[in-house]
């Protein structure tokens, strides 16, 4: 039977995570995790923003996307969506089929945070010592992604996460997945329209699984936007805030675009950038 990329991904995780074990130990990350400053929170940044609130994400390629940007400068990046109003950043540090690495994370939070702009760490999390590699390297939340916990593994990492000061990104794709994440009744929640073992994308998964969420949870579209059109959708389905990382990273014009969508008017914009 062939694996989905989904599974592929895992694996090479696993092996990835025992490496970086073998050269920098848990013990040592979890005495570091108690001395690390501040977080900015990433549920109070989308809480109280008076406007539509963007996460704006970077990664070097994709596997839908391939190559996005191979030369990546992670604090350059950060300071441009920064600067261009978004609400939080999001950085890609898996290895092998994003290209990303633990120091992109490092230095787009030195960054951002001089700004007081909350990070996430998008990853695929599977073990706990990516939960304390993501507070050391200055993470204010991480994604954690029902497709590839049991219960018993979400239930841990969340309260791991919660325990070192991180918020939680939970972020699902269908119905039994999202069912499994409201168990901890989550305040945020991330509808993923791509499905990640086909890579296809549905913007039509957000406006399901959505109205299935109590109004107390905040609910992050993600994926498949790929212009200020289709953001502002997402917002007039009930979206508190996007994710978005493929458009930006590939457009002509990443800060004007990272500008209007993080300014976006609910009114009659059109942007094909």
């Amino acid at each position: 039977m062939n694996k989905t990329i989904l599974e592929k991904i895992v694996n090479k995780r696993k092996i990835s995570i025992k490496k970086s074990n073998d050269d920098i130990p848990l013990d040592f990350l979890q005495k570091k995790s108690q001395k690390m400053p501040k977080i900015f929170s990433l549920i109070e940044k989308i809480y109280n923003s008076n406007k539509p609130a963007l996460i704006a994400e970077m990664k070097r390629s994709s596997p839908s996307a391939g190559v996005l940007d191979a030369n990546l400068n992670p604090s350059k990046k950060a300071k441009l969506y920064c600067d261009a109003g978004a609400s939080a950043l999001s950085v890609l540090t898996e290895k092998d089929y994003f290209n990303g690495d633990i120091k992109d994370l490092k230095f787009a939070a030195e960054k951002a945070h001089k700004y007081f702009i909350p990070v996430l760490r998008k990853d695929f999390i599977i073990d706990e010592y990516q939960i304390y590699e993501a507070r050391c390297a200055g993470a204010d939340a991480i994604l954690l992604i029902i497709a590839i916990l049991d219960e018993k593994s979400y239930k841990f990492f969340y309260r791991l996460s919660h325990d070192l000061g991180m918020d939680v990104l939970v972020e699902v794709f269908d119905e039994p997945e999202l069912e499994l994440a409201m168990k901890l009744s989550p305040r945020l929640i991330g509808i993923n329209n791509r499905n990640l073992k086909t890579l296809k994308t549905d913007l039509s998964v957000f406006e399901s699984l959505s109205k299935q969420i109590p109004k107390s949870c905040l609910k992050v579209a993600e994926s498949g936007m790929k212009n200020s059109e289709d953001v502002k959708l997402m917002y007039e389905m009930g979206a508190d805030a996007v994710l978005v990382g493929e458009a930006l990273m590939k457009s002509r014009s990443p800060f004007d675009l990272t500008s209007k969508i993080s300014n976006i008017n609910l009114g009659k914009n059109h942007d094909q950038d």
